[in-house]
């Protein structure tokens, strides 16, 4: 989900700081940043009889918070909906599908230090070699 939304040109998982955590983000990270956390999963299924895939179906949580200028529940604001379209009905290589679960990124408020927070839940779908038992 990082490197998606890097390739959308949303910040960069390589900086230093990073912009974008796969992950949880330390206390160093900048105040506008986005973090992508798992947050569940379906039990994979068996893929079509004998095709030797699993279909997986999980889900993702997504964090975009902000700075604190005066301006900027309307700057990062537009940041969590460009992420948010960034990833709408998006089909990339190795996935059947990603699609944000909600109609647009939630206001969660702000973090204890005045910053503005965005979120949003992907589920992603996609296929991957079934293991041998």
């Amino acid at each position: 989900m990082a490197l998606l939304l890097e390739a959308a040109g949303l910040g960069s998982t390589t900086s230093t700081p990073p912009t974008i955590y796969a992950g949880p983000f330390p206390a160093s990270a900048p105040d506008a940043m986005i973090s992508c956390l798992h947050s569940g999963a379906e039990e994979p299924e068996q893929y079509l009889a004998n095709t030797g895939q699993s279909y997986h179906r999980e889900s993702v949580s997504v964090l975009v918070r902000g700075t604190r200028e005066p301006n900027s529940y309307v700057v990062d604001g537009a940041r969590a909906r460009a992420a948010w379209s960034a990833l709408y009905d998006l089909h990339p290589d190795g996935y059947v599908t990603v699609d944000p679960e909600d109609g647009a990124p939630i206001y969660n408020g702000p973090d204890e230090q005045d910053r503005p927070r965005w979120s949003f839940s992907v589920s992603l779908e996609y296929l991957s070699a079934s293991s041998s038992d």
